[in-house]
């Protein structure tokens, strides 16, 4: 025999030996192989319904979040309304005050609510809600005042300290 004929041949043999060893391995471990296969289809349809679920959760609290920032908006608004309408009665009630003073009232007044509305912190948020209701306690106060002493003061004079001393904080 020449030497490729043997090379040829154990190859051959080696390739057989491989072949039975592969199947012998695979009848052996058949069950193995069956049950991590079974596994396996588990394992996906469990995935699967996971992340069908977690795409439920996502879409719901997408909406919710929606819903509030809607409901978040809407409030606002009328917080911005209402202020409107303070600036609107301070110019009919004090009517020799001058329009700029009821409108740096005004808008120190939404500055505060935006800076109460807005902020990301829950403290800073806390305190600036607290302002804008001194705020407008401050300008109801003096408001009332006004419509008790038969309307004869020129300015709110408690709702512009308020402003100044709030300036220095």
């Amino acid at each position: 025999m020449s030497i490729p004929e043997n090379i040829a041949k154990a190859i051959t043999r080696l390739c057989y030996s491989v072949r039975s060893e592969a199947a012998q391995w695979r009848k052996e471990n058949q069950p193995e192989l069956d049950r991590l296969k079974e596994e396996k289809l588990v394992a996906a349809a469990e995935l699967k319904k996971r992340l069908e679920l977690m795409e439920i959760r996502f879409k719901e609290e997408c909406r919710r979040a929606r819903m509030e920032e809607e409901r978040q908006t809407e409030h606002f608004a009328e917080f911005l309304e209402s202020i409107d309408e303070m600036k609107a009665n301070m110019l009919e009630y004090y009517g020799s005050m001058p329009k700029p003073i009821a409108l740096m009232i005004h808008h120190h007044a939404a500055e505060l609510l935006k800076q109460a509305w807005h902020s990301p912190d829950a403290q800073e948020r806390l305190h600036m809600q607290t302002r804008f209701t001194n705020l407008m306690l401050t300008i109801t106060e003096d408001l009332t005042e006004l419509s008790a002493a038969g309307g004869q003061k020129a300015l709110p004079e408690k709702t512009i300290a308020f402003i100044q001393n709030n300036e220095k904080d």
